[in-house]
């Protein structure tokens, strides 16, 4: 659920916001360069690091422009900006479609700027094509369950259990203690810890199992289905409805915040906002199918900062001097304290905050974070995140099997390829 599942601003605002971007020359009437900047998340968390950029650029101004929904929203408005010529100076690139900017054009080589030596080799190596580095990357995100100490109190339960048959009878135990809604999941954030199953048992082979399915060595019939099957034991077991496949991800946010949901699948992006409601929470583990299993979750390096390959002059030179400062001490703490990421850089040690402590040591201290789509074939990899949600749903729905599902990924695998 990221940052991929993240809360962005209004998809109708974007469109007005792309013609308002068509008539941007290279500079401003001021006489400042004007650096335009699009970016996944909101302008009230981007704004406080505007305006220190700009305070010591003072002849740069940046124009900021995001889009709404979930990040195929983001990617979709992205693709519509290329290939309308309407692509900004400075952009955020999601490694599903790095390759794609590549290939366009649309992504100048960072492989070589100074700003780079603080850049953690995972990082680079999730913004590379072909050995050669196009996006900075310098945060890093985790998923974890999000809980309701007081609500989880009622059930006699302080934290989140180690596996996952302990987890579903902790949710039947708050449902019997009254807890209407123990558990949500948003819709396109289905099967929000089926990532990190299959990020423990990639780590015991050679090849993920994800890189094998890309590979064609497997299929997500055979290596997906006992995943959904035990994902689908929410719903048999009663203490997740159909309803999530109706529910964003605001609102799921908004039930945990208002103090009626127990537990949620979420990140260090809330943090602020939990606590902004007044509730008593915490962050904990994302439980493992068997007892013993090493913590896994599903996270990664974050989407790095790329300049469009197609600007030079004053814009490039301001472009440049945008993500140095993004990548200094103080650009990451702003980054930290207003968006809610975590940096992940070499020049930098993040302060977490406590609720987050748990997912932190066990998550990104140890580097035990999977992404399933960087084992997908690059060019079909946005398409095939959605269509697992899809697929989700409608085993949430009932109108299909785990099996059914996992068969129709393949049969969606091949239309991309």
């Amino acid at each position: 659920m990221k940052n991929t599942w993240q809360t962005i601003v209004g998809a109708g605002a974007a469109i007005a916001m792309i013609a308002s971007l068509a008539g941007c020359g290279s500079g401003s009437a001021s006489g400042k360069t004007e650096l335009t900047f699009f970016a996944n998340n909101t302008q009230d968390v981007y704004q406080p690091v505007i305006d220190a950029f700009e305070k010591k650029n003072p002849d740069i101004k940046i124009k900021f422009s995001t889009t709404n929904g979930s990040q195929a929203g983001y990617q979709q408005t992205l693709q519509t900006r290329i290939s309308g010529g309407q692509l900004a100076d400075v952009y955020v690139a999601p490694p599903e479609q790095l390759s794609d900017l590549v290939k366009n054009g649309a992504a100048k080589d960072l492989t070589n700027e100074s700003f780079m030596s603080r850049i953690g080799d995972t990082n680079k190596a999730q913004a590379s094509v072909n050995g050669k580095v196009y996006a900075m990357s310098i945060t890093a995100w985790t998923n974890a369950y999000a809980y309701n100490k007081d609500l989880l109190a009622k059930a006699g339960y302080d934290s989140i259990p180690e596996t996952w048959d302990e987890f579903i009878d902790m949710l039947k135990a708050l449902k019997d203690a009254g807890v209407e809604k123990p558990y949500l999941e948003p819709k396109a954030g289905l099967g929000a810890l089926v990532e990190g199953w299959i990020g423990y048992d990639s780590s015991k082979q050679s090849k993920s199992v994800d890189q094998q399915i890309g590979d064609g060595d497997s299929t997500f019939a055979k290596s997906y289905t006992k995943y959904y099957k035990q994902w689908a034991k929410l719903f048999s077991a009663g203490v997740m409805g159909s309803e999530v496949t109706g529910l964003a991800d605001d609102q799921v946010r908004s039930e945990f915040a208002a103090g009626r949901l127990a537990v949620m699948p979420s990140g260090y992006w809330d943090v602020n906002t939990f606590k902004d409601a007044g509730i008593n929470f915490a962050f904990g583990r994302m439980p493992m199918l068997h007892k013993g299993d090493t913590p896994y979750a599903p996270g990664a390096a974050d989407s790095g900062y790329a300049i469009n390959g197609k600007i030079d002059g004053a814009k490039l030179k301001a472009a440049e001097s945008f993500l140095d400062f993004l990548s200094s001490k103080e650009g990451l703490k702003l980054i930290q304290d207003n968006i809610g990421l975590i940096p992940s850089t070499k020049n930098y040690t993040p302060d977490i905050d406590e609720t987050f402590k748990e997912p932190y040591d066990l998550y990104l201290k140890t580097g035990n974070v999977y992404l399933n789509t960087l084992g997908w074939p690059a060019s079909g990899r946005s398409a095939l995140r959605a269509e697992t949600f899809a697929q989700l749903q409608q085993v949430a729905l009932g109108s299909i099997t785990p099996a059914q599902a996992t068969a129709n990924l393949d049969t969606k695998l091949k239309t991309l390829s």
